[in-house]
Formats: C-alpha cells, sequence, structure tokens
C-alpha cells in the first residue's frame, strides 16, 4: 500500500483541490530547515569523540655490545654490568659524532665524573668484573655470582671509575607495578640501560627500552602506562636478546621471564655505600639496579 499517495487524496479530500507548487516549497523549506536544526543540535550535544593515546617508543640497544655469559654460569651480573656499558659507551660515541659533526668538534662532555669505559665482549673482561663485583657485594664468598650491591659497585666502578661515584643504585619496590614504572622512568630520563634481578633474585637482566602509551617518561613524567620493555638476558639457552614483552607476560609470563619478588637470603653483610643488608633491603620486593644520574 502507497501511503503517502493516500495522504495526499485525503488533504485534497479536505481543502476540496491539491496544494499549489506554491505551497509544496514553503514545506520543503520548512522541512529543510528543521533538518538543519536538528543537525546542529545534535552536534553541539553530542559527546567529542576519543582521540587514541600517544604512544611512546624508545630502545638503546646495540647488537654489537653484547655477549652471552656461557661458560661461567655464575657470571649473570657481571656479564649484564659489560654489556650495560657497552650500550651506554655506543651511545656516547654516536652522541659524540652528531655533536662533533653539528659544532665543529666542539663536544661538551657530561657532567660529573666522565664515562671510562671501553667497550669490550671479551670473556677475560667479563671475569674481571665478576672477581670486583664478588669483591664489593653482600653475600658471603661461599655464595656463587654476586648479588645486587656487588653488581651495582661494578657498574659505577668500571663505568665511571669510583665504587661512590653514584650513577646506579640498587632500589626495592613493595610491587610490580611500582619497580617497573621506575624501570621506564630511569631509562627514559638519564638514557642508560637497567638492571633487574629476574628468577626471584637468582639471575640477572636488564631493560634497554620500553613502550608506552600517555606522556612521554624522557620528560620526567610518570603519566604514563607500560605497555612493554625490550629485555636481554646473558644466559645462552634463554635466547633473550632485545626481546619486546608485553606488559602482561613480563608481569606474570613463563618462569624466565616474568618479573617476580627477591627470596634469597644469603645477602647478610652490610654495605659500605648504603649501610644495609641486601637481605634486610631486598626480601619479598622487587629488585632492580637503577641509573639515577
Amino acid at each position: 500500500m502507497d501511503s503517502i499517495s493516500n495522504g495526499r487524496s485525503f488533504l485534497a479530500r479536505l481543502g476540496g483541490r491539491q496544494q499549489g507548487t506554491g505551497g509544496k516549497r514553503r514545506v520543503a523549506l520548512r522541512s529543510l530547515a528543521f533538518a538543519v536544526f536538528v543537525a546542529a543540535v545534535g552536534q553541539l550535544w553530542s559527546p567529542p569523540a576519543a582521540q587514541a593515546a600517544t604512544s611512546w617508543h624508545y630502545d638503546m640497544y646495540a647488537a654489537g655490545g653484547v655477549r652471552y655469559q656461557d661458560p661461567d654460569y655464575s657470571a649473570c651480573a657481571a656479564t649484564s654490568t659489560q654489556m650495560m656499558l657497552n650500550m651506554i659507551y655506543g651511545k656516547i660515541e654516536k652522541e659524540f659524532s652528531l655533536r662533533e659533526f653539528s659544532l665543529g668538534n666542539k663536544f661538551i662532555p657530561p657532567a660529573g665524573p666522565a664515562f671510562s669505559w671501553i667497550s669490550s665482549t671479551s670473556y677475560q673482561t667479563q671475569e674481571t668484573v665478576l672477581a670486583y663485583e664478588r669483591a664489593n657485594m653482600t653475600m658471603p664468598v661461599a655464595s656463587r655470582g654476586t648479588d645486587a650491591h656487588g653488581w651495582r659497585n661494578g657498574l659505577n666502578y668500571f663505568g665511571w671509575g669510583s665504587i661512590e661515584s653514584g650513577f646506579y643504585a640498587d632500589r626495592a619496590y613493595t610491587s610490580f607495578d611500582a619497580a617497573a614504572r621506575a624501570v621506564v622512568h630511569s631509562i627514559g630520563v638519564y638514557g642508560k640501560p637497567a638492571g633487574i634481578l629476574a628468577w626471584s633474585g637468582g639471575h640477572a637482566q636488564f631493560v634497554t627500552g620500553y613502550t608506552v602509551t600517555g606522556a612521554d617518561p624522557r620528560t620526567g613524567s610518570m603519566a604514563f602506562t607500560l605497555t612493554g620493555v625490550y629485555l636481554t638476558d646473558p644466559l645462552r639457552s634463554d635466547a633473550m636478546r632485545d626481546k619486546w614483552l608485553p606488559y602482561s607476560t613480563w608481569h606474570s609470563g613463563v618462569a624466565t621471564v616474568a618479573f617476580k619478588q627477591y627470596w634469597q637470603k644469603d645477602s647478610t653483610l652490610v654495605d659500605p655505600i648504603d649501610g644495609k643488608s641486601g637481605k634486610a633491603e631486598w626480601y619479598g620486593r622487587w629488585v632492580v639496579v637503577l641509573p639515577i644520574r
């Protein structure tokens, strides 16, 4: 049934005649004006379209600076120290080249103690670093490897010439999120890798970069949401070199990649730098070795 035709016949019978073309034009104009009004009101009251959050990516990994700890399976922290310093060395060399090119050999050195590390991927260097970290840790010498104090001390000594240079510090957090955000913040602000005590404190890994949404961590803002990190493991069998891990995997994935609480009990000595024993400082917390300058 054609409802429009029937409606027109009914109007003609009531008025005795059909509307002229002028009437049709006035009706059409009124209808158009009403439609424009409705559209304008709809735009005025409709909620603004949601905008996608800004994403940020940073990664300072350099493949030329890596090595495996094998065959020394107690050297995870020392090998991580070696690789982390290699990454910093590569970054400084790159910055030097850029500044030299743009400023005509007027390179501006960083403030504070000069970076003194020379890049090396040799096994001999690894064992030299390990010996130093073991001599400056808070575990008894009967324990294998080193702890977060020894790792921090090795980074400061070999990187800037003094155990008290203060470029790296060990930190312990009461939640995964707090530790993870501190890692990202330190990498973004200071442009240096951050170490983590993985395998519940039994193994060293390090982070060279991240992906986030929200604020850019390089500005110092903490108003970001972590979506993933770039993780490197010194152990050959783990096959993790600059591996991007989504937040969920780093938080609760398999044991070799998940960042869990520290449950080691053998760091019972007092550290001369911060005056604390590792066990009292780290046990049951998420432990990291972060750049702080």
